[in-house]
């Protein structure tokens, strides 16, 4: 079977794999596995004696690269189930220090069209489930349904920066019947958040709020750099791709942290962002931006 059809292009790839500056006999960690875009890529760099660790926290994401690609069987590439905020334990064994990390923050195009999934907005009939690890016991819907007004206006204002919150809160916990799929949220969202002359849909960032939220993205991705810095060896470098300022903000600050302290140099003085050619091809990147840093 041709897997060219079941993959999505990746962000920034060829940004990703200059900034990484790869040795070809070096360590390397992709701590987002995704559809394998920026692996495969790592991994066409390195020479008989590279290795790659590709992890995902999706367990469905590894079963997809292993049944789509030819790779798969390549013994310099490992794979691993986990969350990237668990480096140091998911490398043992493996590796002990990685010459490039990369974290590429997005949800690929397959778990946004994943039937029951419930991430995009658009697919109007899924349950709001939001789980990137099927593990995980909370789902979006418990979330909207189990917190009060003040807990869900400060959850969609602190994690998706919604100016309606309190307004999009009070009109859920008004509801009478649960609200339990995306065409339930989008429904509500649209009633009460005032039309705006604008493309985007008006319930994304209380959609962004609730992923964030289920999956403890910014506490995770908070000790995924941490760990991920001290994995590296020294000259090793750590490339990060984030979608939304909540996360840039994360890293930006992380980064100066360690520059700073004079164990780092910056590698992105301003974050590498697409060209429009690749957000006209990828309209999905259109938010993305990279930074970078040297381990010294």
């Amino acid at each position: 079977m041709d897997s060219s059809s079941h993959f999505h292009t990746p962000v920034l790839l060829k940004e990703s794999i200059t900034t990484l500056s790869i040795n070809s006999e070096g360590r390397y960690i992709d701590a987002t596995l995704g559809e394998a875009g920026h692996s495969l890529a790592i991994l066409r760099e390195l020479g008989p004696k590279g290795l790659l660790l590709s992890i995902d926290r999706d367990s469905e994401a590894i079963q997809f690269v292993e049944t789509y690609t030819k790779e798969a069987s390549d013994s310099r590439w490992i794979r691993k189930y986990g969350n990237y905020s668990d480096l140091l334990k998911l490398s043992q064994g493996i590796l002990t220090k990685a010459d490039g990390i990369l974290m590429d923050l997005g949800i690929s195009s397959r778990q946004l069209e994943a039937v029951n999934r419930g991430f995009s907005y658009q697919e109007r009939s899924q349950e709001l489930d939001m789980r990137m690890d099927a593990q995980l016991s909370v789902k979006a819907k418990d979330l909207l349904n189990a917190l009060n007004e003040q807990e869900l206006a400060k959850l969609f204002l602190t994690y998706g920066e919604e100016r309606f919150s309190r307004r999009i809160a009070r009109a859920i916990k008004k509801q009478t019947t649960p609200i339990e799929t995306v065409n339930d949220l989008n429904t509500l969202v649209s009633r009460v958040v005032p039309a705006a002359n604008s493309s985007k849909h008006p319930a994304r960032r209380v959609y962004q709020a609730l992923r964030i939220a289920v999956n403890d993205e910014l506490n995770s991705l908070k000790k995924g750099l941490k760990e991920a810095f001290e994995l590296l060896a020294n000259d090793g470098r750590l490339v990060v791709i984030s979608f939304h300022s909540l996360e840039d903000r994360i890293v930006k600050e992380f980064f100066k942290q360690q520059v700073d302290q004079e164990k780092a140099i910056d590698l992105t003085q301003k974050p590498i962002v697409p060209t429009l050619k690749e957000i006209e091809h990828n309209p999905r990147a259109h938010s993305a931006k990279l930074r970078a840093i040297m381990k010294i």
